[in-house]
């Protein structure tokens, strides 16, 4: 379970909040997706996969990251814009497990 979901809030819940309430703003906008070590391989087959164009920044050693305001829509590639659904939920890089890690502005889950 993320670090800061607002105490007796459930994963499910949570989910159902970002989907329905907040429209995944955690995906959208001028935001950067830190990917680690092997994510970027991970990220690049799924984008494969599902015929989504996914612009990738890769480092020397093999992390990366993904920023959102290069994708159409501005949001994560990865997002399915009409319903805030993450189209690789089950296998989302770690950053996006994590998250929030503190309280943030504007993110129910979080309580902020």
């Amino acid at each position: 379970m993320p670090p800061h979901i607002m105490p007796g809030l459930s994963l499910e819940s949570a989910s159902q909040i970002c989907i329905n309430d907040c429209k995944a703003m955690c995906c959208r906008g001028s935001l950067v997706l830190i990917l680690r070590k092997g994510e970027v391989q991970q990220f690049k087959e799924h984008s494969d996969t599902l015929g989504v164009y996914a612009m990738i920044t890769e480092t020397s050693d093999g992390s990366g990251w993904v920023r959102f305001s290069d994708h159409p829509g501005d949001h994560c590639p990865m997002l399915d814009g009409q319903n805030s659904i993450c189209r690789i939920y089950v296998d989302r890089p770690q950053r996006c497990r994590d998250f929030p890690e503190n309280l943030t502005p504007g993110c129910v889950i979080s309580g902020g």
